[in-house]
C-alpha cells in the first residue's frame, strides 16, 4: 500500500513493544501476539480515518470533491456496520491508500502518523509505568493483550465504549463478530463530524 504501510508497520510493531514494556510481569504470550496480528488491519484503518480530518487543514492535501464521493460510501459503511472484519479492513485499506488518495497525501498522512506517535512516546515517558501507557490517546483495547496497541480510532479508552473490550463491558467473552471501533463513543462522533464535512463539499 505504497509507503503509507511500512510507516504504519513500524509504528505497531512500536506499539507492541509499548504494551509489553508497560505490563512488565505479563509477557506478551503466542495467543496475544496472534490477538494483534488479527487486529492489526482494524487499527490501520482506524488510524488512517482518525488522521485524514487533518488533511482538510491544508488545501494542498484536501480531499477533492471527487475523492470525497469515492471515500463517504466507506465510511457510512463503517458507521453502520454490525463489526469490522480484518479482510474487510485490508480492502478498505487498499481502496484508500491505493486508488483513492494522491501520492502527496499518503506522504502527509504518514507525517501525520509519526507525529501521533511521538507523542504518544512522549506522554508515556511523562506517565511512567503507571499501567495507562498513554492508551487514553486512541489505541484499539484488544482484550486478552496487556494495553493494547495504539494508534486506533481517536478516543478509545480501555473498558471504554470505544474500546474493544467496551463493547462487551458488562462481562462475558470478547466476540469479535461485534467488534467495530468506529460504532460507538467519541470514535463514533469523529466519524460522523468526518461525513459531514465531506457531504458539503
Amino acid at each position: 500500500m505504497k509507503n503509507s504501510l511500512f510507516l504504519t508497520s513500524v509504528l505497531i510493531l512500536s506499539a507492541f513493544a509499548s504494551a509489553q514494556q508497560n505490563t512488565p510481569n505479563r509477557q506478551m504470550t503466542p495467543e496475544m501476539r496472534a490477538r494483534m496480528a488479527q487486529f492489526q488491519s482494524i487499527n490501520d484503518l482506524a488510524q488512517d480515518i482518525r488522521l485524514l480530518p487533518e488533511l482538510e487543514k491544508n488545501k494542498a492535501t484536501a480531499l477533492t470533491k471527487a475523492q470525497a464521493k469515492q471515500l463517504l460510501p466507506i465510511l457510512t459503511a463503517l458507521q453502520k456496520a454490525t463489526s469490522v472484519q480484518p479482510n474487510d479492513a485490508k480492502k478498505y485499506l487498499s481502496q484508500i491508500e491505493d486508488k483513492l488518495l494522491t501520492d502527496k497525501q499518503l506522504t502527509a498522512l504518514d507525517g501525520l502518523m509519526l507525529k501521533a506517535e511521538q507523542q504518544r512516546a512522549a506522554q508515556r515517558a511523562q506517565r511512567g509505568t503507571n499501567g495507562a501507557g498513554g492508551q487514553g490517546q486512541g489505541g484499539v483495547r484488544i482484550p486478552g493483550v496487556p494495553g493494547g496497541f495504539g494508534g486506533g480510532f481517536g478516543g478509545q479508552r480501555p473498558g471504554g465504549q470505544g474500546a474493544a473490550g467496551g463493547q462487551n463491558a458488562q462481562g462475558g467473552q470478547f466476540d469479535p463478530s461485534k467488534f467495530n471501533p468506529f460504532k460507538q463513543g467519541r470514535a463514533a462522533d469523529a466519524l460522523k463530524a468526518y461525513i459531514a464535512v465531506l457531504q458539503k463539499k
